[in-house]
């Protein structure tokens, strides 16, 4: 295989627009949750919502996943962050229209899983496509570096996130989804300009790929990804109700401030690890997929016993550690058992994994909350667990061997 890892230009744009897409998504977690509950949502009600609207992304990922191997990464790309700035500026429409209006609960449910639905299928193209993107452009000894790179993005965007809506909440608590909406609109303007298609792919395209979401090279990292996305995206969306009920914060700005701290807490540890650390380290995939799950582990264990935000917010400098271990340790350890041609469609469905534990999240979270605020993360640590005996169980290729075999 040619060593692509020169397109530097490329990576960044690339980068930036994960970067932006993760600072939109941020926000879905800190401002969506406390302002549906003023709207006069319930918790169960707020979850049922979420889980309904996310019920098409498991679909529409590996859908796009696909296009990405047929039409090219960049289109899909594009079509991804444009969906985010759209979708996002839609959720805070339908946020303000249900809290300054007397609709009813239940039009205001419908409302909002409609803008949410909207916002996950379209959004849902940027990971399969920066991921393939990402695997056409680095060679099998630097793929952990480049998934670091892409997780880095996130996480950078995730600081952002916070950070933006700290600094605009005074001028109104939907105003930041409405500035990171802008964003990923303009995002997307500039990737039409700038962003090139990979060479590499230009090349693999003309093989069909007939990989299935079944295929036993791909089936472990599915299982674990999923049960991530399951435990992840329940606790952000518990984060501002764990904020209200167990730390006694009853101000809704102050509860999105302090969400925005803890969740910053997170980012930088991200950033660190895999935007400096991983990139000077080279660290195979293999060792990354054994080590997420135990500090998972321990950083719900931190949040569940949490009486104080710095608590609260060792516990998410842990799941920081653990997600800057886990995206380059199972996205990489997936892409070096995929050939070219079927990169998109293995990363497509990596993001349907992440969904298909989303989906489950918001109802399996919230129903669990309702025995104690801290039950959801006890249950979410004993669950790790388990994945992290079972992460013991995967084989993983070497990239020295993977490399060998494909030049051979």
């Amino acid at each position: 295989m040619a060593n692509t890892d020169n397109n530097l230009t490329d990576r960044l744009l690339l980068v930036a627009g994960v970067a932006l897409f993760a600072l939109g998504q941020s926000l879905n977690f800190l401002i969506v949750a406390p302002m549906a509950r003023a709207a006069g949502l319930t918790v169960p009600q707020f979850g049922i919502a979420f889980t309904i609207a996310s019920l098409p992304m498991i679909f529409a990922a590996p859908f796009w996943g696909r296009r990405s191997d047929a039409l090219g990464r960049k289109p899909v790309f594009i079509i991804g962050l444009l969906g985010s700035g759209l979708g996002t500026g839609v959720l805070a429409l339908t946020l303000s229209w249900g809290i300054s209006s007397t609709v009813s609960i239940m039009g205001l449910l419908v409302a909002l899983t409609c803008a949410r639905t909207f916002y996950g299928l379209t959004s849902s193209a940027i990971y399969p496509a920066a991921a393939a993107y990402m695997a056409d452009v680095t060679t099998f000894e630097n793929r952990a570096k480049g998934m670091a790179l892409i997780g880095s993005a996130n996480s950078l965007g995730a600081i952002f996130g916070p950070l933006l809506a700290a600094g605009l909440t005074f001028a109104g608590e939907l105003v930041p989804m409405y500035a990171a909406a802008g964003l990923c609109v303009i995002g997307a303007g500039a990737a039409v300009f700038l962003l090139r298609e990979p060479e590499v792919h230009k090349e693999a395209r003309r093989q069909k790929s007939d990989l299935k979401w079944t295929d036993p090279r791909l089936r472990p990292f599915l299982i674990i990804w999923a049960c991530f996305f399951l435990v992840f995206i329940s606790m952000n969306l518990l984060t501002a109700f764990y904020i209200e009920d167990a730390l006694g914060v009853t101000d809704k700005k102050q509860v999105i401030r302090i969400a925005s701290l803890v969740l910053i807490s997170m980012s930088v540890v991200i950033v660190v690890v895999q935007g400096v650390i991983l990139q000077i380290w080279r660290v195979s995939p293999k060792i990354l997929l054994r080590l997420c799950s135990p500090a998972f582990c321990i950083g719900l264990l931190l949040i569940a016993i949490a009486e104080s935000v710095p608590v609260l917010a060792a516990g998410f400098a842990w799941f920081g550690l653990s997600f800057a271990l886990a995206t380059p340790g199972i996205n990489g350890s997936a892409s070096l058992a995929m050939e070219a041609h079927e990169q998109g469609a293995a990363a497509g469905y990596l993001s349907a994994s992440n969904t298909a534990g989303a989906i489950a999240s918001p109802l399996v979270g919230t129903s669990i909350y309702q025995i104690a605020p801290s039950a959801p993360f006890f249950a979410g640590a004993a669950l790790f667990f388990v994945i992290s005996l079972y992460a013991l169980t995967i084989k993983v290729q070497d990239p020295a061997t993977r490399a060998a075999t494909t030049t051979a």
